[in-house]
């Protein structure tokens, strides 16, 4: 019997990574209904995909090439600049567009080109691709990184909206000290699970003082930040005996459904 496998996927990857990593979570989660390939072939079917082919630099991701390839996905290594993530630039998107290209010309099969990125730069290509009699759908988080004058909704047949499509839609519409807190409850989750903290007491002080120096924050914003954090019980207190001495500390409080949502969304396992 013959199978129609008319749908390429191609996916710039390095956007779709730096776009998730905002809201601590990995484009190849843990669990299938939150991992982006898994959930492209049962969107899909995985008998329809053609092909499936990522794009970046892998130098810059922290994500395992061997897991993407037991999904049957195609890497393509495309380096970058080496700069880190506000100045990073590389030929992700180009390398995207001259193989969507070589598609159209070359397996005239494909009927359906789905793209996964927000960058403006593909309303080009989308455009030829429409324009050629092809079915284009796009995937993209529909955050304030997407460009509403861009318009880039217009030159598809259809888009999709990662937060649904991930089952993450509460993370969409954030508000600055929302995900302030998920990246506050995420760094102290964190510091616990760095083995070389065993055994010790993340105190305020010190939560205060990282909150200022990862976060960027100034000393007031990350005073307010603290006190949200204890007022909304997302933290709670304990004590620990060292030597004889107690010493005080903060754990993120996994009895509250919040912070239960952004720890497993992370891909941490929460019992």
């Amino acid at each position: 019997m013959n199978v129609d496998k008319s749908i390429a996927i191609l996916i710039d990857l390095e956007n779709v990574y730096y776009g998730l990593k905002k809201y601590h979570m990995d484009p190849d989660h843990p669990e299938s209904h939150h991992n982006l390939f898994l959930r492209l072939q049962e969107y899909y079917g995985r008998q329809a995909i053609r092909m499936m082919e990522v794009y970046a630099d892998f130098e810059q991701l922290q994500m395992s090439m061997t897991s993407l390839q037991k999904k049957r996905v195609h890497i393509h290594q495309v380096y970058g600049n080496g700069r880190g993530e506000e100045e990073r630039k590389n030929a992700a998107d180009i390398q995207l567009c001259l193989d969507a290209m070589d598609i159209l010309h070359r397996i005239p099969e494909v009927t359906t080109f789905v793209i996964v990125s927000a960058d403006q730069d593909m309303i080009p290509l989308m455009d030829r691709l429409w324009t050629r009699g092809k079915r284009v759908e796009l995937f993209c988080l529909n955050d304030e990184s997407l460009s509403k004058s861009a318009q880039i909704h217009e030159f598809c047949d259809k888009t999709h909206n990662l937060f649904n499509f991930l089952n993450i839609s509460q993370f969409q519409n954030l508000s600055r000290m929302d995900r302030l807190v998920q990246d506050a409850l995420i760094q102290i989750y964190e510091w616990y699970e760095d083995p070389n903290n065993s055994g010790k007491s993340y105190g305020s002080t010190w939560i205060k003082k990282d909150l200022n120096r990862k976060l960027n924050l100034t000393e007031g914003e990350a005073n307010q930040l603290f006190a949200k954090l204890l007022q909304g019980r997302y933290l709670e207190p304990y004590e620990i005996s060292v030597d004889g001495n107690i010493y005080y500390g903060y754990y993120v409080n996994l009895q509250h459904p919040q912070v239960r949502t952004v720890v497993r969304i992370a891909g941490y396992r929460v019992d």
